[in-house]
């Protein structure tokens, strides 16, 4: 396995009122604790929402979609995590989506249509 490399830095200058606005937005960020992290996101979510574009807006997994939730919901999440309750944003939301859509009767409901179609399908032996 290769080594792992330390994080470069880099220099960024702002106007004082970006400043101003992405201290305010840590203060009142539970994501957030200070202005690397918000300017490691920023960055990561706009080279991401560039190359989506580069490919039509396609995202880059089948299974990988961008959801913007209400305040509030976010918030809730968000302290989930910081209670560490789940790891990240992303594995409460996949945990949320399985109970809702992968409850106990809609399993079940799944594995006996596969089993009535299996049963309904005939094996031919070659000739």
């Amino acid at each position: 396995m290769p080594e792992m490399l330390e994080n470069e830095r880099i220099t960024l200058r702002l106007d004082s009122d970006i400043l101003k606005l992405m201290d305010e937005f840590v203060a009142g960020s539970r994501e957030f604790s200070n202005r690397s992290q918000l300017a490691r996101a920023a960055v990561s979510a706009y080279l991401e929402a560039k190359v989506a574009g580069a490919d039509e807006g396609m995202p880059r997994k089948p299974n990988e979609v961008v959801v913007e939730l209400p305040p509030l919901v976010f918030d809730t999440v968000a302290h989930l995590v910081d209670e560490g309750i789940y790891s990240s944003i992303s594995e409460a939301l996949a945990d949320c989506a399985r109970h809702q859509f992968l409850h106990e009767e809609h399993v079940e409901s799944v594995k006996k249509d596969a089993i009535q179609q299996r049963s309904a399908m005939k094996v031919v032996p070659k000739a």
